[in-house]
C-alpha cells in the first residue's frame, strides 16, 4: 500500500517519495490493531501464555537460571549449528537425530516436527545458565536470540509513547489509548490521525448502500422490519 501511494503521488506530482517502514512499527501496529496494546495498558499485565513455538522451524522462549526468559530461533542451518555449539548440546541432539533418523541441521521442518524433544534438550541447557552467561556464549555467533519481553514491557519501555505511528485517541466508551495509523512513514506527506474504533452499526447504511447497492427505501424497510440496526446517532 505504501509503494502504491508513493507511485500515485509520483504520477500526480512528479515528486519522488521515501517510504520508511521499520519492521518493529509493522509489528507494533499489528498488535495494536488486534487490541493487545490497549489491553495491556488497561489491565497492566500481559496475556497468559498459550505456547510460543515458531511455526515451521525451531523457535520458542526459554527460562534462564536467574528467572529471565530468552527467545531462541533457528531457521537457517548456521543458526542451528551455532545454537547447538553455544549451548553444548551436540551429544544430546545427535542422539535424538539417530533415534528419529533425521538431520536437524539440514531440515528446518524436522526441527518443528520434533520440537518436543528438541525443546526439552534446549530447555535444560538454558535453565542451567544465567542470562549474562548465555549472552557471552552467543556473542559473535550466528545464534538468533533476544531477551524475551512481554508486550507490557515493550509499552513501558517507550516503544509506543512518542512513536509517530501512534496517536492518543478517545474510543467508544471514553477509553483513551495509543492507536496506530499507517505503519509506514512517507516523508513527502503529512501523517493523518488514526480514527476511533467504530461502534457496532456505525457503518450499516454505508455497507448496505455502497456494497450491496440497496436503495434508501430498501434500507428503511430493513430497519422497520428489525433486520438491521444502526448505531445511536447514525443516519438511517
Amino acid at each position: 500500500m505504501a509503494l502504491l501511494a508513493a507511485e500515485r503521488r509520483r504520477a500526480a506530482t512528479g515528486a519522488g517519495e521515501e517510504v520508511k517502514l521499520p519492521l518493529s512499527d509493522v509489528a507494533l501496529a499489528t498488535l495494536a490493531n488486534l487490541g493487545q496494546v490497549a489491553e495491556v495498558i488497561d489491565t497492566g499485565a500481559d496475556r497468559p501464555r498459550h505456547g510460543n513455538d515458531l511455526f515451521g522451524a525451531f523457535g520458542r522462549d526459554f527460562a534462564t537460571a536467574d528467572g529471565r526468559r530468552i527467545m531462541l530461533v533457528a531457521i537457517t542451518a548456521r543458526q542451528w549449528r551455532d545454537l547447538v555449539v553455544a549451548l553444548g548440546i551436540g551429544d544430546a541432539v545427535a542422539a535424538l537425530e539417530r533415534e528419529l533418523a533425521v538431520d536437524f541441521a539440514a531440515d528446518e521442518g524436522a526441527r518443528f516436527r520434533h520440537r518436543g524433544g528438541l525443546n526439552a534438550i534446549v530447555e535444560r541447557a538454558v535453565a542451567a545458565q544465567n542470562l549474562a552467561d548465555l549472552e557471552r556464549a552467543f556473542a559473535g555467533t550466528g545464534v538468533c536470540w533476544s531477551p524475551y519481553r512481554g508486550l507490557h514491557e515493550v509499552v513501558a519501555e517507550g516503544l509506543v509513547a512518542g512513536n509517530p505511528i501512534f496517536a492518543e485517541i478517545v474510543h467508544p466508551g471514553d477509553r483513551r489509548y495509543p492507536t496506530p495509523g499507517f505503519a509506514a512513514t512517507m516523508t513527502g506527506a503529512p501523517r493523518g490521525m488514526p480514527a476511533p474504533a467504530p461502534v457496532l452499526g456505525a457503518d450499516t447504511e454505508e455497507v448496505l448502500a455502497e456494497v450491496l447497492g440497496c436503495r434508501a427505501s430498501e434500507i428503511a424497510a430493513l430497519h422497520d422490519a428489525g433486520v438491521v440496526a444502526s448505531a445511536p446517532g447514525s443516519t438511517s
